[in-house]
């Protein structure tokens, strides 16, 4: 059985929310390797709030892979779960590019997830989802 073909536009966001999930787990590890010289060269006071960042960024991944597979299926909760993923990702980026830890991937971040919050709101995709 094969599955429907996707517009073009709901088929590249897919395409982007599954290449944002492999890019925050290649930052999770990057951050889990570096995570016991970072929190001590910050302080506690900044170590904490990397460690909570840390604690957000696990949620995205599972959050953008379930959206990626609700988006093939059509389902409109897959919509919602992007749009939350995604927020909470330009937050992470822009507090991470004005903060501390300005890098290539925070940079990144912020592109991709910028790409998808467009796609996200384009006519053709919220009308493959909510008719």
């Amino acid at each position: 059985m094969t599955r429907p073909d996707l517009p073009r536009l709901v088929e590249q966001t897919r395409a982007l929310l599954l290449l944002q999930m492999y890019l925050t787990l290649l930052v999770l590890l990057f951050m889990t390797l570096l995570m016991q010289f970072l929190t001590r060269a910050m302080g506690p006071d900044r170590g904490d709030r990397f460690v909570i960042v840390y604690v957000i960024l696990l949620c995205v991944p599972f959050a953008l892979g379930t959206s990626a597979w609700m988006f093939r299926r059509g389902l409109v909760l897959g919509w919602i779960l992007a749009v939350v993923a995604e927020v909470v990702s330009l937050f992470i980026a822009v507090g991470s590019i004005l903060g501390p830890f300005t890098g290539i991937a925070a940079v990144l971040l912020l592109v991709v997830a910028s790409c998808i919050m467009v796609n996200l709101l384009r006519p053709e995709v919220r009308r493959f989802f909510f008719g």
